[in-house]
């Protein structure tokens, strides 16, 4: 910190210390907070008329932000003698702030024009509820994730440039991310993570976030395959409160989506339990929905036969081996003779002609092997290079350390790291 506080900004400053805070434990945070709570403030003290009060708030409040991006909270360190409440409302109102600015690209609003016949009429549908302002309760049900994102990002992009909110949430991290804005609805609509039958959503129907939820014309919920039936239950109470009234999910248009094919079975004390019986399938709230089935495959189109292969796996009727697993076709293997041998079959199915990929950077990016391990992803791509028709040529790397004086001691641990993103 001495050392930083002498050429950074405070801001990076403050994310040092809460970086601190988190990862290094120090022995007594409260001392490092007192000798450093000058150089954190700076920027704030080139406000005018500002209290020193003031001050100390909005350091805490931005170190709190910092903290809780990292999953603590800035309490946990006891930095000054009383709690620091305020930082929920601060941190509520840029959240709704972010909600209600939402940029939307271009690219973003050409989408519905790209959409298939199937996603249209579904666009179509829900659109349309959304301009007459009337309820609408949808599970959009599709064989293949790109079909479903794609009719999301088109409605949550028709929505926002009409200057209205949507709520893009999903059941995982990973599904919420690749929306626009997302969120994971655990996140958005502060659901707790360990559910029993009597928890609700923890908002106040006087918050800002009440408010946007009131003002919000869709709501999207990814993945809800995923979710246990009281939570999509007590969501529907949340919003039945918050709008006064007992029209299902509040009179909102809410778009589910999900496909039950991919949801597996839960192993729990060693014994496996079927998970599909504690979610939205065999909730009440499931035949009020109104079903919207997209199900052309827009990647396996030009193959039918392997399309009518993912659909029978996905509904249970592709036969079973003797010991009860799905039995793998005889077209998708490569039989195993020399490890040699069987990787170059599997080069050569792949990528049958590497002169043909000079000429055609997409037969190239089209074409993929995967493998379970990176070491594994060095040695087969040093193979394929080994396999490229015209003469390799070699680029000298030089590794250096910043100070001179420690080139001998670390030279050789520099030859060794294999940054990911960079050439080996």
């Amino acid at each position: 910190m001495v050392e930083a506080e002498s050429y950074q900004m405070p801001c990076s400053l403050r994310r040092l210390f809460a970086t601190l805070l988190v990862y290094c434990d120090p022995a007594n945070p409260r001392e490092l907070w007192e000798k450093f709570e000058d150089s954190m403030s700076e920027d704030f003290k080139t406000l005018p008329d500002i209290e020193t009060k003031s001050i100390r708030y909005k350091v805490l409040d931005c170190l709190n932000d910092i903290l809780h991006s990292m999953g603590h909270n800035i309490n946990e360190y006891k930095l000054i003698p009383e709690n620091f409440n305020a930082s929920k409302a601060a941190k509520e109102a840029k959240e709704i702030f972010f909600e209600r600015n939402i940029t939307v690209t271009e690219e973003e609003l050409l989408l519905r024009q790209k959409l298939n016949h199937e996603q249209q009429i579904s666009y179509n549908v829900i659109i349309d509820r959304i301009s007459l302002n009337r309820a609408g309760a949808f599970f959009v049900e599709v064989q293949e994730e790109q079909v479903k994102t794609f009719l999301y990002r088109a409605l949550l992009a028709t929505v926002r440039s009409k200057g209205f909110i949507a709520l893009a949430t999903a059941t995982s991290g990973v599904a919420a991310s690749i929306l626009p804005g997302g969120r994971t609805a655990h996140s958005r609509f502060k659901i707790p993570i360990d559910i029993d039958e009597n928890f609700s959503c923890n908002i106040s129907k006087q918050s800002s976030l009440a408010c946007l939820i009131r003002d919000t014309k869709l709501i999207v919920w990814d993945e809800v395959s995923m979710a246990k039936k009281k939570m999509i239950e007590t969501f529907d109470l949340l919003l039945k409160d918050l709008l006064n009234t007992n029209v299902l999910f509040g009179g909102k248009v809410v778009v589910f989506g999900g496909d039950f094919r991919q949801t597996l079975p839960v192993v729990r004390n060693g014994k496996k339990e079927d998970f599909i019986h504690e979610s939205l399938l065999y909730s009440e709230i499931w035949p009020r929905l109104e079903k919207l089935l997209l199900s052309e495959n827009m990647r396996a189109k030009t193959d039918p036969a392997y399309c009518e292969y993912l659909m029978r796996k996905g509904n249970g009727k592709e036969p079973l081996t003797s010991e009860n697993k799905i039995k793998i076709s005889n077209s998708f293997i490569v039989p195993y003779t020399t490890e040699e041998e069987s990787l170059n079959v599997l080069f050569e199915t792949t990528f049958p002609n590497m002169h043909d990929f000079f000429c055609d950077a997409s037969s190239v990016t089209s074409r993929v092997i995967l493998t379970t391990k990176n070491d594994f992803v060095n040695e087969i791509n040093d193979m394929l290079i080994g396999k490229f028709p015209k003469e390799g040529k070699t680029f000298v790397a030089i590794d250096e350390t910043c100070e001179s004086n420690d080139q001998s001691q670390y030279e050789g641990f520099l030859h060794s790291l294999n940054p990911a993103g960079l050439p080996p």
